[in-house]
């Protein structure tokens, strides 16, 4: 069976682990979702490892 997703579907955010809407941005990091899997060079400006690093040292995520 195939797992479907839908726009309305929660994941965790990949940058502080909030429960998010699949493409939504996280109203806790900032970091915006791109689906089940954030890869860089997306929306983002930083790498998915930049703004880990940056969220983790109270920095902001851009």
């Amino acid at each position: 069976m195939i797992k479907t997703t839908s726009k309305n579907d929660k994941i965790n955010c990949p940058v502080c682990g909030n429960p998010v809407d699949l493409y939504d941005v996280c109203v806790v990091c900032n970091w915006e979702n791109t689906g089940e899997t954030n890869i860089d060079g997306g929306p983002n400006k930083m790498t998915l490892k930049e703004a880990i690093h940056a969220y983790i040292h109270g920095l902001p995520v851009d």
